[in-house]
């Protein structure tokens, strides 16, 4: 008699239910996410204020015609995709709420501080070589290869923290409800 293999067994693997009203509150902060992105696009004069008034502090030598560039790549609207995007995650997928708020603010640092650099660039290269020659090889050389490199690292950034991956050899840690696998 010949035996016929029979397929392994399924292993179902049950997963925690999510209360409605933990759903729905992740539904709203989502929708609130969304609705701040809109506002900050709305506000982004008053964004663009800010973000030469704190210049100013670290950089007050400068003249304000070399903090004009701050309207040129406003915070606002390179901020505003990734918290609707945050937004959209958090109301949408089961990644942990956490998670989704420690790479939207880190990615949203990064962008301010990447800006706050590249003003500074943009400013010490008109105070060195003079307000025309100096700002134009300022804003077409460290500017935009600032501008590429920082504002591109913080959606980088956003996924790592959003997929949780693994970077320099890192590994991840299971979650308390997961089994470990061997």
């Amino acid at each position: 008699m010949q035996r016929t293999a029979s397929p392994f067994p399924t292993v179902r693997v049950r997963t925690p239910r999510r209360s409605s009203f933990a759903m729905k509150l992740r539904l709203i902060a989502g929708a609130g996410l969304i609705a701040a992105a809109v506002v900050l696009v709305f506000l982004q004069a008053q964004v663009i204020f800010l973000e030469t008034e704190v210049a100013r502090l670290w950089l007050p030598s400068v003249t304000g015609g070399a903090l004009d560039t701050a309207s040129e790549s406003p915070v606002a609207f390179l901020a505003a995709p990734l918290w609707v995007l945050g937004g959209v995650i958090l109301a949408a997928t089961r990644v942990s709420g956490l998670r989704v708020c420690m790479s939207m603010v880190l990615s949203t640092v990064l962008i301010l501080v990447t800006n706050q650099l590249r003003l500074g660039v943009i400013a010490g290269g008109a105070a060195a070589g003079g307000s025309a020659e100096g700002y134009e090889v300022a804003l077409r050389l460290g500017g935009s290869v600032l501008s590429i490199l920082g504002f591109s690292a913080p959606y980088l950034v956003f996924v790592i923290v959003i997929a949780d991956l693994p970077l320099f050899g890192r590994r991840r840690t299971p979650s308390a409800g997961t089994p470990a696998v061997r």
